[in-house]
């Protein structure tokens, strides 16, 4: 199958923006020319934000002591403690002819314990910007971004671990910060209240409670509450029930889900035998079907009744990205390494019904994007396309946005987003190339719906 977007029009010309869909069809404007801002919608300047603040880095406290001689047997000891047993075969000294053995003795169980633990060796900072829904999240300003899905609001969080809360007419940005909360990964706002906040930290899960009519500009930590389990962390993925009365969080080195209740601030584990952690999760609009992925090629469909799951598996590899249709009736995936998108459709009769999550049949390939070289009207070669970031889904399910990892090359754009038209599932009519100019970084996507249209958040 040839890659769909060899069928897209030429993207927008050189130093112009695509600012809006009319008709049907994508329209530009020059890059100098200001934009004026949606009416009632609140205005974000990150990189204000940014520099207005310093940025944190997260360093271990053993660096602020120095190193000083040790004898092999004691810094094998220390080893065992912060390292575990494998780094400390490697230290201890062998004789000359054992050496070779103990060489590929440690090569073996290094392979096993990526094998068993395919994050054992990556540090902290690598793991979240591995498994983060941001691009490039070691690099970017912008750690998290959530509207709000009542009201036009949004919570951004910033490298320094702070979280900044728009709202529309108000010129109070109120400033959330606390001891726990540091390299925060997701937040999720509480569906049918608009002051409740989640927080996905390194060590635990916090629960903002933001009054809109409050005046305070940096609200205390009493307006907090703190949700943590043991082995959970660090965290990078929320989601709320539709009704709000539940939260679930997952971690890539923990092999539950937790559901929350919050106001009790007690969770339940729902433990998985095989896949490892859970990087990712996504929740049906109907809130009778939950997606988890794993590290491991497979992920699985719960049904939010009883908590039971199916589990699909003989993937090409991790699921990297997810997402519903606006009726819970269709999965769309994608996995890592790979350009296309998959779709898993279920019966729209057993939809909300307690077997719902066994009602798909088999995956289908809804569309290839490969990467492709394309020319604008200057003759510049684009390379759109390629390895999949992340995906999100209008409320109408007639438009799906999709952005592309960071590219390679250094002559191509590094990120783009493309809009597919979802007139029938499996069948796409397709619009032009949703892209910047030729040196934008994109790093952030959201689509935020509402009733005369919707509107995508695209942070670069």
């Amino acid at each position: 199958m040839a890659s769909i977007l060899l069928q897209f029009p030429p993207p927008p010309r050189r130093s112009y923006l695509t600012v809006c869909e009319e008709d049907g069809l994508m329209r530009d404007a020059p890059e100098s020319l200001p934009v004026s801002m949606l009416i009632d919608y609140p205005e974000i300047n990150v990189q204000t934000e940014s520099e207005n603040r310093v940025t944190a880095h997260c360093e271990s406290a053993q660096m602020a002591f120095l190193s000083h001689g040790r004898g092999p047997w004691k810094q094998a000891l220390n080893t065992w403690h912060e390292k575990g047993l494998l780094h400390t075969l490697a230290l201890l000294p062998a004789p000359a002819a054992l050496s070779s053995i103990c060489e590929g003795t440690l090569q073996k169980l290094e392979a096993l314990k990526e094998l068993l633990y395919p994050n054992s060796s990556l540090t902290t900072t690598e793991l979240l910007s591995k498994y983060t829904h941001v691009s490039d999240w070691t690099r970017s300003p912008l750690q998290a971004l959530a509207w709000h899905p009542h009201i036009p609001k949004v919570a951004i969080a910033l490298r320094d671990s702070s979280v900044r809360v728009y709202s529309p007419n108000n010129a109070l940005r109120p400033l959330l910060k606390h001891r726990l909360q540091k390299q925060v990964t997701d937040l999720a706002w509480q569906p049918l209240s608009s002051s409740v906040l989640a927080v996905a930290c390194q060590s635990c899960v916090l629960i903002w409670h933001v009054e809109p009519t409050s005046l305070a500009s940096r609200p205390s930590s009493s307006c907090v509450q703190i949700l943590q389990f043991s082995g959970h962390s660090p965290v990078t993925s929320l989601v709320w029930t539709p009704r709000g009365d539940q939260l679930i969080s997952a971690s890539p080195l923990h092999s539950s889900i937790i559901v929350w209740d919050v106001p009790k601030e007690q969770g339940i584990p729902l433990r998985s035998d095989t896949g490892g952690g859970v990087p990712l999760m996504a929740c049906s609009p109907d809130g009778t079907k939950l997606f988890t992925g794993a590290l491991s090629p497979l992920f699985r469909i719960w049904e939010t009744q009883r908590w039971n799951w199916e589990v699909w598996s003989e993937l090409s590899g991790r699921c990297k990205v997810a997402c519903w249709s606006p009726d819970g009736s269709v999965l769309i995936f994608a996995m890592e390494g790979d350009s296309a998108l998959y779709a898993i459709k279920y019966a729209a009769n057993l939809t909300g019904k307690k077997d719902a999550q066994s009602a798909a049949g088999t995956s289908v390939l809804l569309a290839d994007l490969s990467q492709v070289s394309v020319n604008n009207d200057t003759g510049v070669d684009i390379r759109p396309g390629g390895e999949i970031h992340s995906v999100a889904w209008d409320e109408t399910g007639e438009r799906l946005a999709v952005m592309f990892e960071l590219a390679s090359s250094k002559d191509a754009v590094e990120n783009q987003c493309i809009i597919l038209h979802l007139h029938q599932i499996f069948k796409e009519e397709l619009c032009c190339l949703w892209c910047g100019h030729l040196v934008a970084l994109v790093m952030c996507l959201c689509i935020l719906s509402r009733p005369k249209g919707f509107y995508i958040t695209i942070y670069k």
